[in-house]
């Protein structure tokens, strides 16, 4: 029987967790995060259809001294957000609430390697507002190179997507991982600094709503939840 760890977090965390796992289970009702706790903040790793690993890091309240560590737990996204339920209105009388974990699934190949800690080196800066064109012309691009009504096979359509979506879009960082971040919401404040970083073997785009990682050499991209075919 999987232990009864649990999480506690004021309404303000809850409300942003709850955001990040709605955009993970409307793009893939079967996502998985991976629960990573570290002293007083837990990170959440997802991973999207693009095939990149997306992050989180949400601080928990001080009500929590008492709950068990979650070390690394992969969950059900979908049942996380039930865990968290209606989260339109704050409790009341009380600054956080106890959330229980659920029981641990068998998570995507993705989620096992997680990126590095530290030893990354920025390599570019802009605001989130300069790199949201980026995603509509990579579709623009797609759907003028492949038509939905040409008779093109699968895997040459396939073809394409990779080539247009490992483009660098800032820095070494491709279009792919701009996409998820856009997606994700973590583009929604036009005004916000975004970072491209880099380590070997790793690219990340970082902004303050999360950050998304890519494996350099790998290509999960999954065709039709990028392309909306």
């Amino acid at each position: 029987m999987a232990d009864q760890a649990a999480l506690h977090m004021r309404h303000a965390e809850v409300v942003f967790l709850a955001s990040y796992l709605n955009s993970l289970t409307e793009w893939d009702a079967r996502a998985a995060v991976r629960i990573v706790q570290r002293d007083r903040v837990v990170g959440f790793f997802g991973a999207p259809p693009t095939g990149c690993i997306t992050f989180i890091a949400v601080p928990l309240s001080s009500a929590g001294e008492e709950q068990e560590v979650v070390h690394s737990r992969t969950v059900s996204a979908g049942r996380m957000r039930d865990v968290l339920g209606d989260v339109s209105l704050p409790p009341r009388g009380f600054a956080g609430r106890r959330l229980r974990v659920p029981d641990p699934v068998t998570g995507p190949l993705e989620l096992l390697t997680l990126p590095p800690l530290s030893g990354w080196e920025r390599t570019e800066s802009t605001t989130a507002e300069a790199l949201g064109p980026l995603v509509e012309e990579a579709l623009g691009e797609f759907r003028r190179r492949v038509p939905q009504d040409a008779n093109i096979e699968a895997a040459a359509a396939q073809r394409v997507a990779e080539e247009i979506w490992s483009r660098p879009a800032l820095g070494d960082v491709p279009v792919r991982a701009v996409h998820t971040a856009h997606r994700l919401g973590f583009l929604n404040k036009d005004t916000a600094t975004v970072d491209a970083a880099q380590v070997p073997g790793w690219t990340r785009l970082a902004t303050p709503s999360g950050q998304v990682f890519t494996a350099l050499g790998t290509s999960n991209l999954t065709l039709g939840s990028v392309t909306g075919r």
